[in-house]
């Protein structure tokens, strides 16, 4: 691989990150203030393609990481890749489909936890723990946030794509 082709890779990361992000905050704001957006399909195919930036991202940072953040890293692009893929699926069938994503993103988080774990040892300064947060966040919020109900669910949700906004920021910083 060309060292053109290494540089690239932050570039891709934050050119996916930062509107992968967006695109969740802002679904996810919508759908806290007005949870009736969610039944339509342009809210899933949208979170579809959010996710999907996203797992660009994650693939365009693994080349530049080392020891257990690669694998880590890898395990949380394909978890990321199926839960863009469910919610695709809802056009289909939207019980199984929450289950899917629902799954999908607890292993996408976990994955994230590992590789922010690593990633914080190897890094520096105060950016090194946003792929931490990326994994840690939605274990953390998102359920709590459904069983209080749709504005702490989705407000959970807003701030974890500002979290990958964040993550974005960090990537172009390094």
């Amino acid at each position: 691989m060309s060292r053109s082709s290494v540089a690239q890779r932050p570039i891709t990361a934050v050119a996916a990150a930062v509107p992968g992000g967006a695109i969740i905050a802002v679904l996810g704001a919508v759908a806290a203030f007005a949870p009736a957006a969610t039944e339509g399909a342009w809210w899933f195919l949208a979170a579809a393609v959010g996710a999907l930036l996203l797992c660009v991202a994650i693939l365009a940072l693994r080349p530049r990481v080392d020891g257990v953040a690669r694998p880590a890293l890898a395990v949380a692009a394909v978890g990321m890749a199926l839960f863009a893929l469910a919610h695709v699926y809802t056009l289909v069938d939207v019980a199984t489909a929450i289950l899917s994503f629902s799954v999908f993103l607890v292993v996408t988080a976990v994955a994230l936890i590992v590789a922010g774990i690593a990633l914080a040892r190897t890094w520096r300064g105060a950016g090194r723990f946003v792929p931490l947060l990326c994994g840690v966040w939605p274990l953390a919020t998102i359920p709590a946030g459904a069983a209080l109900g749709d504005l702490p669910h989705f407000g959970a949700i807003a701030v974890w794509g500002l979290c990958w906004v964040a993550f974005g920021a960090l990537i172009r910083s390094r």
